[in-house]
């Protein structure tokens, strides 16, 4: 029988990666398995399967040019305690990481640092790293050569912090050890089923390369790291200006990143944002409301690449389980009858979604529910929600503060539908949205009733199912059920390898914990919908949320 990553030692582990070259790339209805991959064809070290709009290659790569991204707040510099950071601004440019992962069976990660990998076992992962990598030349780093000892470091570094998704090092990593000058070995605790995932080795946050000499002052001073990028310039919250590492992986001037200089901007609305893609300051545009992106399409013309792909990002409302009334399952059940999905996936996504059998996004395709057995327990019905409510004796006048992570106008209005399908059975929400930097350093302090909203792209049932668990280990840590049974079904898929008993147990669990009406609703899987600039060449999709360096990206000149 398989383990579960087995793929990874029966395959090549390349830059097999799914580039947008064409004037339209499509993914949609893609499931797991092929989400990110990039066709049959064999990859290189630096470049990989390439889409362009004849089938074939895009062209030899061309020097220069600056790229514009865009994201929402950050409140500091620090990638550690920081999703803003380590999603979008220096897990991306400054900082190295030993590799990244993809939602791809035939290469399920990309070597970065490293240039070499072996798992001699079920608890031993052995990096060997490329040599002659220096980090950013500034003090008090001061350009000097990357080790093993520096990713040692910073392994035990983000073990006994705070406010860090430190779960790997917590409660997966026994050791970290560096046996010479370039060998970075992990000893585990115990097997671990979704070890190689976006959240566990492939974390852009705590598995990033950070220089010892930083950790220090991390929220405030310069990022110095090994990565494609230097930060040059920032006005923390509005624009970070990255310049090319002409040392990257010490290849020297001769090697990546191909263009001079990475934007990133942090842009509040849709007019904005839909200004910055037409004056070409930005170049990927992630976001654009459904209702916006036919018509979009069609004006940007030859302007934009369109890309569409079913997304890995559960869109849930969760509660909190420490607080009243979300501890009585007649309210989470009356919720469940209250929620309308179908007029979730009409009115907000225009028809661009799909209803969810479970817990989990329907992209993850070998662990979809069979429908027949969950249609019962997610069917819209407003006079049993009533019912329900009338059973607790449910003050109808009570308000619940319903909150979401702005700016994001489809979530706002995701928002206001579940506001209008809630009070048509007596509940009252009040509406309240926070930037990330401020949202998610609520959920950890416990300062919210209920959230709405898109979660990352997760590329293994890890995150979404520890969503359920007594002890989340993420960032939303109160919407577990606190029930012991759901926990241990969850530790058990966690810790069992082999591939086809984890789908089962993982399916088990999933079915028992929505016949409990657990806080964590998965209303809908929606389409990824996102303009990329027709200029741009060798540009990587990935549909998890894991730190892309995209150094291999270029500018396409007239």
């Amino acid at each position: 029988m398989e383990s579960y990553w087995d793929r990874i030692t029966r395959s090549r582990v390349s830059r097999r990666r799914l580039l947008a070259g064409g004037a339209a790339l499509s993914l949609a209805g893609a499931g797991l398995a092929v989400v990110g991959c990039g066709g049959d064809g064999g990859g290189d070290e630096s470049g990989g399967t390439q889409t362009g709009s004849s089938g074939g290659a895009a062209g030899e790569p061309q020097t220069g040019g600056t790229y514009g991204a865009h994201y929402t707040t950050s409140d500091t510099l620090n990638i550690l305690t920081n999703a803003s950071e380590y999603a979008a601004f220096g897990g991306q440019y400054v900082y190295d990481h030993l590799i990244t992962t993809r939602t791809n069976e035939n290469a399920p990660f990309v070597l970065e640092a490293a240039e070499g990998l072996e798992q001699p076992d079920e608890v031993t992962i052995r990096f060997k790293l490329r040599q002659g990598m220096k980090f950013h030349p500034f003090p008090p780093v001061n350009g000097r050569e990357v080790t093993a000892e520096d990713v040692v470091k910073t392994q035990e570094f983000v073990t006994p912090q705070a406010n860090i998704e430190n779960n790997f090092q917590k409660n997966f990593l026994d050791k970290a050890t560096a046996p010479d000058k370039y060998t970075v070995v992990y000893k585990l605790k115990e097997p671990r089923a979704y070890l190689f995932d976006s959240r566990i080795l492939g974390h852009p946050g705590p598995q990033a390369i950070i220089p010892h000499e930083t950790f220090d002052k991390l929220a405030s001073d310069r990022q110095i790291g090994s990565g494609p990028f230097m930060l040059d310039q920032w006005v923390i919250s509005t624009r970070y200006h990255y310049v090319r590492n002409p040392e990257y992986h010490g290849r020297g001037k001769k090697g990546l990143p191909y263009r001079d200089a990475t934007d990133v901007f942090v842009l509040t609305d849709a007019a904005a944002l839909e200004a910055a893609f037409r004056s070409e300051q930005i170049h990927f545009w992630t976001n654009p409301t459904a209702g916006q992106y036919d018509e979009l399409a069609q004006s940007l013309g030859s302007m934009a690449k369109k890309i569409e792909y079913l997304s890995l990002s559960p869109f849930t409302w969760n509660m909190n389980m420490t607080k009243a009334p979300f501890t009585d399952q007649r309210f989470r059940q009356a919720m469940y009858r209250a929620t309308n999905r179908q007029q979730f996936i009409d009115l907000v996504w225009r028809g661009k979604a799909v209803k969810p059998t479970g817990i989990l996004s329907v992209a993850m395709k070998p662990y979809q529910l069979d429908a027949k057995d969950t249609d019962a327990l997610f069917k819209y019905d407003p006079a049993e929600a009533k019912q329900l409510l009338s059973a607790m004796n449910w003050d109808s006048n009570k308000e619940i503060e319903l909150f979401f992570i702005s700016p994001n106008s489809t979530t706002e209005q995701a928002a206001e539908v579940f506001r209008q399908q809630a009070a048509a059975v007596g509940i009252k929400f009040r509406i309240v949205s926070f930037g990330l930097a401020e949202a998610l350093p609520r959920t950890q302090r416990n300062e919210y009733e209920m959230f709405i909203g898109g979660h990352p792209g997760y590329d293994t049932p890890s995150v979404p199912m520890r969503h359920n668990h007594s002890n989340p280990i993420h960032q939303f840590a109160v919407s577990g059920l606190k029930d012991p049974e759901m926990d241990a079904l969850i530790e058990k898929a966690e810790k069992t390898t082999n591939f086809e008993e984890n789908v089962k147990i993982v399916k088990q669990a999933q079915l028992e914990l929505i016949k409990r009406y657990t806080s964590y609703y998965n209303i809908v899987t929606a389409y990824a919908r996102q303009f990329l600039n027709s200029k741009i060449e060798n540009f990587e999709i990935e549909p998890s949320n894991t730190a892309m360096h995209r150094a291999d990206m270029w500018f396409k000149k007239a």
